[in-house]
């Protein structure tokens, strides 16, 4: 009953629960509202500490793309497929981070035996992997998680374009071809824009450093030379937006929890400075930008804050929403909310869709700082705080029935 409740909460229309004994495929399908038009949203491969965990995770995700694509003006509404129990080694080994590595540094990577296959958290080996060499026992498991996406696949064909999916955290263009394989409600395939040298990530941090700028000049700052910017996450879309705070002349302090990416950052962006993953939410600096976890902003995190605006990539920002936001407000800080600043990703696929090049896509993602600059206003105008006026807007357009133009 409990799940029932969160559903009527968060105003989801559908769970669809996935279970493919045969290919291990264990995931659920969350839509979250199709008014505006077919839910759209990625599918994302984790390892979560329960099954619970994974559907709150889908339902607090599928609602953030809905409101990410109100407020952006697309016809679409908000979805995500969350997929777990696929190997971890095959996911390490094809360059996908390892989920413990994000959600608890001090984990490390998952400790998964030579010869053991984690399906459904039970060790499925029973000895048949002795003898195996290296290559044989990857293209196995490469074999199993093919099994998995097009058995998803199947399920995704089953809701007759309701939602369509594409690549989110943990998965690659080679596993939504496998999806391609059974239905055609499927973005970011081998070849497409969006599976090409990062191009998403690359639209998302392009929105993010457009939301930078247009907070500081909410403040009265028209440049970003000499301006300190603090970057906690330097995944793709976290290092990319280095990348043009760094040609704008920002100063950088950067922080990730795999050192090799500190490393790289501190070399190519002359000047940075590193600090503790933990902590560079307290680093003195003008903008504090979160692009790797969500919930990094807690009652006890915002009273240690020493900046004057958060900007970042990261879903789902606030833990403990009201607490949070006032204490922002008490301190003086300018909130970008985060499903309106991080956009570029799917402003970028739900153009592509359309057919659109990479500029009219850019160009499409500048706006960004047109619907920044609306919430901003309309937190002044109806003294509210900018996370309630993004929330109002949004609420406002999926009332409506129709994207604003």
């Amino acid at each position: 009953m409990q799940l029932w409740h969160e559903m009527e909460r968060e105003g989801m229309e559908e769970l669809i629960f996935c279970h493919d004994p045969r290919s291990g495929l264990k995931a659920v399908i969350a839509i979250h509202s199709t008014v505006l038009g077919p839910a759209l949203g990625g599918c994302r491969c984790w390892t979560y500490a329960s099954e619970e965990e994974a559907v709150r995770d889908a339902i607090k995700l599928a609602k953030g793309m809905t409101y990410k694509s109100a407020v952006s003006g697309l016809p679409y509404g908000g979805g995500k497929v969350v997929v777990w129990d696929v190997p971890a080694e095959l996911a390490t080994q094809r360059g996908v981070a390892s989920p413990d590595n994000h959600l608890n540094p001090k984990k490390g990577k998952q400790d998964v035996g030579p010869h053991t296959n984690i399906i459904k958290g039970k060790d499925t080996s029973n000895g048949l992997d002795k003898g195996l060499d290296t290559t044989s026992k990857n293209n196995r498991l490469a074999s199993r998680r093919a099994e998995t996406f097009r058995s998803l696949g199947r399920y995704l064909e089953r809701l007759n374009g309701r939602y369509v999916t594409g690549l989110d955290l943990g998965t690659t263009a080679a596993d939504m071809d496998q999806i391609r394989l059974e239905t055609v409600h499927v973005t970011d395939t081998t070849g497409s824009l969006g599976a090409q040298d990062d191009f998403t990530a690359e639209m998302t941090a392009y929105g993010v450093y457009t939301g930078i700028v247009t907070s500081l000049r909410h403040q009265g700052i028209d440049a970003l030379q000499g301006i300190t910017v603090a970057v906690q996450g330097l995944g793709k879309v976290g290092y990319a937006l280095c990348r043009y705070l760094h040609a704008a002349g920002a100063r950088l302090i950067v922080a990730d929890v795999v050192p090799e990416r500190v490393q790289r950052a501190l070399v190519q962006f002359s000047g940075a400075m590193s600090a503790d993953p933990a902590h560079i939410h307290a680093a003195d600096c003008k903008v504090y930008a979160p692009c790797a976890l969500g919930g990094v902003l807690t009652p006890a995190t915002v009273e240690e804050l020493r900046c004057s605006i958060v900007a970042g990539a990261a879903n789902n920002q606030l833990s403990h929403r009201e607490l949070v936001v006032r204490g922002m407000q008490a301190r003086g800080i300018l909130y970008a909310p985060d499903y309106v600043l991080n956009a570029g990703g799917i402003i970028s696929t739900a153009y592509e869709l359309e057919g659109a090049g990479p500029d009219l896509i850019r160009q499409k993602v500048a706006g960004i700082a047109g619907t920044l600059s609306k919430v901003y206003a309309i937190a002044e105008q109806s003294a509210l705080s900018t996370a309630d006026a993004a929330d109002q807007l949004a609420e406002a357009v999926l009332q409506s029935g129709k994207p604003h133009a």
